[in-house]
């Protein structure tokens, strides 16, 4: 088809620089435009519990614990993580300097974006413009608010930037700085190994291949760092244990597995076509698990028409075409539980990277509608670009704090049992306490063996004095975790307090002595334990046991208010 120059389509300039500049000045202000309003966003979900405001990596940071996984998700990523803790001690630890380096990291990938498919599309008289609208809705697209408004998403900000980067210096023929990029990618997202088929789509798409030592360097770095990464990560890649709740699909067979993923695939192509319904979180039971092939083969039927679609653009040289199907086969192919079960069923965030192929598609289905009819292609591109933005500044909106994002997740997912617990988590430190019992329900409802929605039940039935219930609750939960879950050890001092107050005093040191034993260091079992011992007469245990738990944790209210008491009523003798 004939294409037209970009000064055809969007006017001329007086240079091609000031042109240039006009481009990256309107990219920019669309994402300001978009994300502006992430600036005055707290803190929200993984934010707090995982990666910033809790994880001493960050706020107690050192270059030995920097270039340590983390300690609970077993991820190695000291790029990212040294940003964040940069974050944390220039803006004392409040969330809107964590919020403003997204927003600009954003506007960078969006322009490197734009850099790297102008110089891949170069030999296109259309090339610029397909570009240009490409980044136009990169910028804006909705999918993108979890990698942005997120503070977590900066891996994959990080991540995506360094690539592009990398990519463009790799094209320009500077390999030293591609590598060094390609490194610090790798170092904020284990996901950015798809460098290398990156490149050769890029090399194949714009007709210069370069020579092949070039690559062999390429794929020499990825093996180094796949031998560092399984070495670092204790003889596997990834969390050695992937939790049902999160990811269905880690627990089937791999054929099963693969199916699925599939299934999933077209959820993703769903999302970004149709940014209605957007979520944080996408676990268990929201995306049900088929192991039959009526449900199954559909998706991987229309799979491999994708695939033989893009290998039939491989074959007619549609060179752009080669270039948006690798971008979005290759950024997926690490995160679609396909090659490897991973974390997450599925991730808006995971999308970020691949979408610059999907916006790439669209650009060209654009392209093709601007050389048939120029003014209502121009229009139905602002008009585009406007309804993305504005849905992008909505969604952005229920980023604000966690009551507002698990309220809105809870709508667009309500088979997430993960949501309406950390819901009702969240409406527990509101003092919601009757709400936080319900969505606690709906919970159980969707998987009754959830612990965490158990323990958390019980609490609320506890605070509402109602301890035969609390009691069942917390038991329940406590013999369905494993000692190595992140919150076994509060499991079990909550089913001690829950004894006590049914007055199984025997139950509860029982268990408080079990878990003093499996876990010496933990002060509140010590401090239960000194409470549980002094209302049974055993005053000088009582005291040695508050003693130790205030040695372990100077801060425990109940050993210090324990403390006083005794030292009131029977204070100790003075050495002679």
């Amino acid at each position: 088809m004939g294409l037209r120059q970009p000064s055809q389509i969007l006017g001329q300039a007086p240079d091609e620089k000031v042109k240039e500049r006009l481009y990256i000045g309107l990219l920019l202000a669309i994402v300001v435009f978009a994300y502006g309003n992430t600036l005055v966003n707290a803190f929200t979900m993984d934010d707090i519990a995982l990666y910033v405001v809790r994880n001493t990596q960050v706020t107690d940071p050192s270059l030995r614990a920097l270039f340590t996984p983390h300690r609970a998700t077993n991820v190695f990523r000291p790029v990212t993580f040294s940003t964040f803790a940069l974050d944390w001690k220039i803006g004392d630890g409040r969330p809107f300097l964590f919020h403003l380096v997204n927003l600009v990291l954003h506007a960078v990938v969006t322009w490197l974006l734009y850099l790297l498919l102008r110089t891949v599309l170069q030999s296109s008289p259309d090339g610029k413009v397909v570009a240009f609208a490409s980044a136009l809705l990169f910028a804006v697209h909705p999918i993108h608010t979890e990698a942005v408004a997120s503070i977590v998403g900066r891996a994959e900000l990080l991540a995506a930037g360094f690539l592009l980067a990398a990519w463009i210096l790799h094209i320009r023929d500077r390999e030293i700085g591609a590598l060094v990029c390609f490194v610090l990618a790798l170092l904020s997202k284990e996901s950015a190994v798809v460098f290398l088929p990156l490149v050769a789509i890029g090399d194949y798409a714009g007709g210069k291949w370069k020579p092949a030592i070039r690559y062999l360097r390429i794929a020499g770095v990825i093996l180094l760092y796949l031998g560092v990464l399984w070495k670092v990560q204790g003889g596997h890649f990834g969390a050695a244990d992937i939790q049902r709740l999160n990811n269905p699909l880690a627990g089937i067979p791999a054929g099963w597995r693969i199916l699925n993923a599939l299934r999933v695939a077209w959820k993703y192509v769903g999302v970004q076509a149709y940014p209605a319904t957007l979520s944080c979180d996408y676990s268990f039971n929201q995306i049900p698990v088929y192991l039959d092939w009526r449900h199954t083969l559909p998706a991987a039927i229309a799979a491999v028409a994708a695939v033989g679609g893009w290998i039939w653009a491989i074959w007619k040289r549609r060179y752009a075409l080669v270039l948006a199907g690798g971008i979005y086969l290759a950024g997926f192919s690490t995160t679609a539980n396909i090659l490897v079960p991973i974390g997450t069923i599925m991730g808006e965030r995971l999308a970020y990277f691949p979408s610059a192929g999907f916006c790439l598609l669209i650009a060209l289905v654009w392209n093709w509608l601007q050389d048939r009819q120029r003014k209502p292609a121009l229009g139905v591109l602002a008009v585009l670009v406007a309804v993305l933005g504005v849905r992008t500044i909505v969604r952005n909106r229920d980023w604000k704090d966690n009551l507002t994002l698990y309220s809105a997740a809870v709508r667009a997912v309500p088979g997430s049992a993960k949501m309406h617990e950390t819901l009702g988590a969240t409406y527990v430190e509101v003092g919601q306490l009757d709400l936080a019992r319900k969505e606690f329900q709906n919970a159980l409802n969707i998987d009754p063996d959830y612990p965490y929605a158990l323990e958390a039940y019980g609490l609320v039935e506890s605070w509402k004095r109602n301890y035969q219930a609390a009691g069942r609750l917390l038991e329940r939960a406590f013999y369905l975790s494993q000692r190595d879950d992140p919150n076994y050890d509060d499991m079990a001092v909550n089913l001690a307090a829950a004894y006590m107050q049914t007055n199984d005093m025997g139950s509860a040191l029982n268990l408080l002595n079990r878990e003093i034993s499996e876990a010496p260091g933990y002060a509140r079992a010590w401090a239960n334990r000194a409470v549980l011992r002094y209302k049974g007469g055993e005053i000088a245990l009582a005291r040695a046991d508050a003693e130790m738990a205030l040695r372990l944790d100077p801060d425990n209210r109940q050993a210090r208010n324990l403390t006083q008491l005794l030292n009131a009523s029977n204070p100790p003798e003075s050495p002679r």
